[in-house]
């Protein structure tokens, strides 16, 4: 677990602008509706500009085979919680496969 300072709107109300965060590495499970901070080499958050964003994760997968791990991410959409702002939404599979679960949003310091 660690925490780190989370500037920006687009969470709000959930996670206030500067609050300070609890986070835990790494995510266990589904990721599937839970608050993650998440990295991206090639792109930037539109809102503070920087490489790392917390928002929502939700994903769509493709199945490639009959076996149970034969699949890719075909969607994975980053949803602020806050409506004045747009989810991310990374349709693209090599754009998609770069992004970087870092950890799980667990509370407020």
């Amino acid at each position: 677990m660690f925490v780190a300072r989370v500037v920006g709107h687009s969470m709000e109300p959930v996670i206030p602008d500067g609050s300070y965060c609890i986070f835990r590495a790494p995510v266990d499970g589904t990721r599937q509706g839970k608050t993650v901070l998440v990295q991206h080499r090639s792109i930037s958050d539109p809102e503070t500009g920087g490489r790392y964003t917390v928002k929502r994760y939700r994903s769509d997968k493709l199945m490639t085979g009959a076996g149970e791990g034969d699949w890719r991410h075909s969607r994975i959409v980053l949803e602020p919680v806050n409506k004045e702002f747009q989810p991310l939404v990374f349709e693209d599979p090599t754009v998609a496969e770069e992004l970087q679960v870092i950890a799980e949003f667990v509370g407020l310091v």
